[in-house]
C-alpha cells in the first residue's frame, strides 16, 4: 500500500466516527461527517497565511477538535516532506534515537514508522496540549514497518539535555518562532546530535519563510564548525544566493498521490495540493561535504543552448551545453530536477 495513504486510513480510524470510518473504506466521506473539522482547518490555514515571518505565533491549536482537523488534512501534506527527503540521511540500522521537535499530532513519527524497519526511541516536544493528545493516540496505535520502542512526549526540550539523538527533525517550527528564537533553537539542536547525526528542518514552500531558513543556515553553520550541509547544500561558506539576489529562493515541488481524504478536504475547502512546495536544510555532524553541485532550477532550453542554475563548494551560476555540444558526458545536467547532485570532471561557470 502507498505509505501515505496508509498513513491517512490510520487518521480516519483514529479520529472520524465509525460512520465516517465506513465512509472512508467505502471511498469517500460525506460533509456532515467532516463539517465539525472543516472551519477549524480554515480557521488554522488563515493563522499560518497572515502571520508575520520572524514574530511568535500564538497558536491556532484550541481544542482536541481542532488539533485532530490539522491532523486529517495536514499530516499527509507533511509526512510527504519527511517521505521525499529521508533518502537523503544515512541512519543507523538498529535502534534509532529521534527527536522530533514541534512534533504537531505525530506527523514525523508516522513518517518514520510508515517507512523504516529500525527500532525507534522517539522522544516528541509539542508545547499545544491537545495536540500531545492527538500525537499520544496517533502515534501509540500505528503499526507501520518500523517498531516504536519507546515513546515519550513532552511539552519543552528536556534540561538539562537527555542523551543525543541520531536524527532532529523540526517542521514547520522555526516558522512559528521569532527570528532571535529561531536562531537560539536550532544551535540548541546542533548540541544535541550524536557523532554523524542529522539534523532536518523543514520549512513552509514560502518565499519569506525559505529566505529566513537560508539565513538561519549562515548562522547555525558559523556556530558550529562541526557540521556540513548536505542538502540541498554543499557549502560551508555564506549562501551564495542570498548575496546576490533579495528575491530568490532556495525551494523544491513534490508531485504527489494525493491520498483521497485529503484530495477531497482539498475540494470542500477550495484549497489545492496537488503539488506540495516545501524548504528544507539538512546537515550531519561530523561528516565532509560531498563533491560537486546541486541543480536549483529545472534545466531549461534557451537560443544558447540548456542552462541550469547549480550550486556546490567551488560554483555558483548559470551553466550552460551550448547547442551542438551535446554528449553522454553532459547529459545528466540536460536530464537533472531540481536538487539532484551531480559531479563534474572540473569546476565551472558558464560553457
Amino acid at each position: 500500500m502507498n505509505l501515505l495513504q496508509s498513513i491517512e486510513d490510520h487518521l480516519a480510524e483514529q479520529i472520524l466516527s465509525s460512520q465516517g470510518l465506513t465512509q472512508h473504506r467505502a471511498g469517500k466521506v460525506s460533509r456532515q461527517e467532516l463539517v465539525r473539522f472543516l472551519s477549524e482547518i480554515t480557521g488554522i490555514s488563515d493563522s499560518y497565511v497572515s502571520h508575520a515571518v520572524g514574530r511568535t505565533l500564538a497558536s491556532p491549536i484550541t481544542s482536541v477538535t481542532s488539533a485532530e482537523g490539522y491532523a486529517l488534512y495536514y499530516t499527509p501534506i507533511n509526512a510527504a516532506k519527511v517521505l521525499h527527503l529521508l533518502p537523503t540521511l544515512s541512519l543507523p540500522q538498529q535502534d534509532l534515537r529521534v527527536l522530533d521537535l514541534g512534533c504537531g499530532p505525530g506527523t514525523a513519527g508516522l513518517a518514520l514508522l510508515a517507512s523504516l524497519e529500525q527500532s525507534i526511541h522517539l522522544t516528541c516536544v509539542e508545547n499545544s496540549a491537545p495536540m500531545r493528545t492527538v500525537a499520544e493516540k496517533l502515534l501509540s496505535t500505528f503499526r507501520g514497518r518500523g517498531h516504536l520502542k519507546s515513546l515519550s512526549i513532552l511539552p519543552a526540550l528536556p534540561s538539562p539535555p537527555a542523551e543525543p539523538f541520531d536524527l532532529i527533525i523540526a517542521a514547520n517550527v522555526l516558522a512559528e518562532l521569532s527570528t532571535s528564537q529561531g536562531d537560539e533553537t536550532a544551535r540548541a539542536l546542533s548540541r544535541r546530535l550524536t557523532d554523524n547525526g542529522h539534523l532536518l528542518i523543514i520549512e513552509p514552500g514560502q518565499q519569506l519563510h525559505t529566505r529566513r531558513l537560508m539565513t538561519l543556515r549562515n548562522v547555525l553553520l558559523e556556530s558550529d564548525e562541526s557540521l556540513a550541509p548536505i542538502f540541498p547544500c554543499l557549502r560551508r561558506d555564506a549562501c551564495p544566493m542570498l548575496r546576490s539576489s533579495e528575491t530568490d529562493w532556495c525551494h523544491g515541488t513534490i508531485e504527489w498521490a494525493q491520498p483521497r481524504l485529503n484530495a477531497h478536504l482539498d475540494d470542500l475547502l477550495s484549497f489545492n495540493k496537488h503539488r506540495i512546495k516545501y524548504s528544507a536544510m539538512i546537515f550531519r555532524k561530523g561528516v565532509p561535504l560531498d563533491d560537486g553541485v546541486r541543480v536549483l532550477t529545472p534545466p531549461t532550453k534557451s537560443r544558447l543552448g540548456v542552462e541550469a542554475l547549480v550550486c556546490g563548494r567551488d560554483t555558483y551560476g548559470v551553466v550552460r551545453i551550448r547547442k551542438g555540444t551535446r554528449s553522454e558526458n553532459n547529459r545528466a545536467l540536460e536530464k537533472a530536477g531540481v536538487f539532484d547532485r551531480l559531479v563534474m570532471s572540473e569546476p565551472c561557470v558558464g560553457d
